[in-house]
């Protein structure tokens, strides 16, 4: 499917929502009846609704589609309803087979559900900074620029809550990409000495279907900032599975062109591994923060650190160790060679630099 940069999902939230039953027109009268009011497609041989959901859509979450049929239908007839979020990347003719598979739509979101859709259409999204610094001379090298949102009530709600809310309401793309925007707004007007500071953004490749088409906004955010793009730095996040690594590599190739620079998080952790540090040849590894902290024990562990360092120093990279919690970790990073130190000893987060 060729996407518009116009309509492209990441910048409109909009994807597609097939709900299936085998007797959905006989057991279903209502449902099929209000689909039919407000233009859901009804594909009649695989006995499935198909609805659109986007902010400008009559349904916009999948927390508000599921109460709505809580309200109309039995909650024997709603748990037997069976759906899957469509690939716009796909005809849908070609995912008919896995439809046919597709679990229930009731476990695909809790009772209470989330507020991720109204976070995002009104960029309740904040940036809280993280401090790097060289371990040469103490001084600070950049900042690592950290997801958290505002639920409608105020209170703050973590990255992990907004991502696990985006995978169930097929929204990484959007959530990505607004706080891609987000972090360069805020990097721009709240870093001091910008220009000599390195900023640092984690993306998850998934959410990014044609790098052209999807980053232009980014490209856009950080020019409207003020910010050179050799000086931000795209974080993969490693503890993602990365499936198509052809995919990745043209996403990170279209970030270098740029001229953005692009780091392997996590390593040592996760889905990471040589293989691929060999193929994506980043321009920053991350040490896993547990790699370090366990090697406060563990000469295993310390060996371990003291290797990647090593290989990454052989390929010319800049090496940061995460999980700086003590004096201890800051001695321990220092002595095997790594280059930035990041962690609560270091500096903890905060909405301000």
């Amino acid at each position: 499917m060729t996407h518009d940069p116009a309509t492209c999902t990441c910048a409109t939230g909009k994807r597609r929502l097939i709900v299936l039953s085998p007797n959905l027109d006989i057991e279903f009268p209502e449902l099929l009846m209000f689909g039919n009011q407000t233009n859901w497609c009804y594909h009649q041989d695989i006995h499935a609704l198909e609805i659109p959901f986007g902010i400008e859509e009559p349904t916009k979450s999948l927390t508000g589609f599921v109460n709505f049929l809580r309200g109309l239908l039995d909650q024997a007839r709603l748990r037997s309803l069976r759906a899957a979020w469509l690939n716009d990347r796909e005809t849908i003719e070609k995912q008919f087979p896995k439809l046919i598979h597709a679990g229930s739509l009731v476990s695909m979101v809790p009772h209470d559900g989330s507020s991720l859709v109204s976070i995002l259409h009104h960029r309740r999204i904040e940036t809280w900074f993280q401090p790097v610094k060289r371990v040469s001379d103490g001084s600070t090298w950049g900042y690592e620029c950290l997801l958290r949102g505002r639920a409608d009530n105020g209170d703050l709600i973590s990255p992990g809550a907004l991502i696990e809310w985006a995978k169930r309401e097929n929204l990484v793309f959007m959530l990505d990409r607004l706080s891609r925007e987000i972090h360069l707004k805020n990097a721009g007007t709240k870093i001091p000495n910008l220009q000599s500071m390195h900023i640092l953004i984690n993306f998850l490749p998934s959410s990014i279907y044609r790098p052209e088409f999807c980053l232009r906004s980014t490209n856009a955010a950080a020019e409207a900032a003020g910010i050179r793009p050799e000086n931000v730095v795209f974080e993969v996040v490693e503890t993602e599975a990365v499936d198509d690594m052809a995919h990745l590599t043209k996403v990170l190739a279209h970030y270098r062109h740029v001229g953005y620079k692009v780091a392997l998080d996590d390593i040592g952790s996760g889905f990471s591994s040589l293989n691929r540090l060999a193929e994506l040849n980043p321009d920053l590894i991350k040490i896993d923060l547990e790699l370090i902290q366990r090697a406060r024990e563990s000469s295993l562990h310390r060996d371990i650190c003291k290797a990647l360092v090593e290989l990454g120093h052989k390929r010319n990279l800049l090496v940061l160790a995460e999980g700086i919690e003590t004096e201890q970790d800051e001695q321990f990073a220092a002595s095997i060679g790594a280059d930035l130190l990041q962690g609560f000893y270091i500096g903890k987060p905060s909405p301000e630099v």
